[in-house]
């Protein structure tokens, strides 16, 4: 997982006298400051907005050094504001939980520890529309986005403070408060014919440049969140109603490239997606502002991982 040089760690408190605990503070700073940077890879995934935002489960496999399973939820949307005004407008709020494993070394022996990481991140972003034809417009963004995230270093200092024999109550937890800017460029597709069938094609690349901020400051390090993703979607009639309204089979697929650091954080340089499932036409029905609403299922496949996710979501 993401590579925060830990047996360096280890080389220096094995190297610190039993009775000091100076050295061990400032291992465990170079320590806390280079997990902040994994962390903040952590919070990247929950920050960068995603076309098929969903709760999301990823196996991390058998490898020990990948920690156990990801999971992950993603809240939001985006719409432009008319067709006269081509301003365009985007809300995300992201959820994660990732516990890999940080490898300790004591006098040759080795042993395992989790460390967990939990995120929670919004991001807002503002752009224009340019329509270059009558299906196909060109999306840029800014972003700004706030989140924080949580460790589990307090466990990890507490262990290693109890195999060399030293205080380290006056150690604090792990825990950043970041916020991030950012863009995006989207050039989107869509195109519905008169049988009802509909394609969506989306091509959006995001990056975005997080740190710490506010009382954490003194932790250094920083993340680039960066995701470049290729998306469609087709929706196909069926021919039945439920609620006396129209019901399509929505299929999907995706597959998206992780330059950034939480591509490393997840030892994943791309992921492919592919979904199925429904939508139901809710225009003219009694539920208020909804016209769709829509179920998919996903299944999510990388190098080292595969996972399952369920989305559901509404249009207005």
């Amino acid at each position: 997982m993401f590579r925060f040089p830990a047996f360096a760690l280890t080389a220096s408190l094995l190297c610190a006298a039993p009775a000091a605990a100076g050295p061990l503070d400032d291992a465990y700073g170079t320590f806390l400051r280079r997990n902040t940077e994994g962390a903040l890879a952590v919070l990247g995934l929950a920050a960068v907005p995603s076309e098929t935002a969903s709760a999301l489960v990823l196996d991390t496999g058998s490898n020990p050094n990948r920690g156990n399973d990801f999971q992950a939820a993603q809240l939001g949307g985006g719409f432009r504001i008319s067709d006269d005004f081509p301003v365009y407008l985007e809300g995300y709020i992201g959820y994660n939980r990732y516990d890999p494993v940080l490898l300790l070394s004591d006098r040759g022996q080795t042993s395992q520890m989790p460390l967990k990481w939990t995120s929670v991140a919004a991001t807002g972003g503002i752009g224009y529309e340019f329509d270059l034809t009558e299906h196909l417009v060109l999306r840029p963004q800014v972003h700004i986005m706030l989140g924080r995230t949580q460790t589990d270093v307090s466990v990890a200092a507490k262990v290693i403070g109890d195999r060399l024999g030293l205080d380290v109550n006056s150690l604090k937890s792990g825990g950043v408060t970041a916020g991030g800017v950012g863009g995006s460029l989207t050039l989107a597709y869509n195109q519905r014919w008169e049988n009802d069938y509909e394609l969506d094609v989306t091509l959006r690349h995001t990056q975005l440049h997080i740190e710490p901020i506010g009382g954490d400051k003194d932790l250094m390090g920083s993340a680039e969140a960066i995701t470049t993703a290729l998306w469609t979607r087709y929706r196909i009639p069926t021919g039945y109603e439920l609620f006396d309204r129209p019901v399509r089979v929505v299929t999907e697929a995706s597959l998206s490239h992780l330059p950034g650091d939480q591509g490393t954080i997840l030892d994943e340089d791309w992921l492919a997606q592919i979904g199925v499932g429904g939508e139901i036409d809710l225009a003219e029905t009694w539920v208020p502002w909804v016209t769709t609403t829509r179920l998919v299922f996903r299944y999510t496949q990388g190098e080292h991982l595969r996972g399952y996710s369920l989305g559901l979501a509404c249009s207005f």
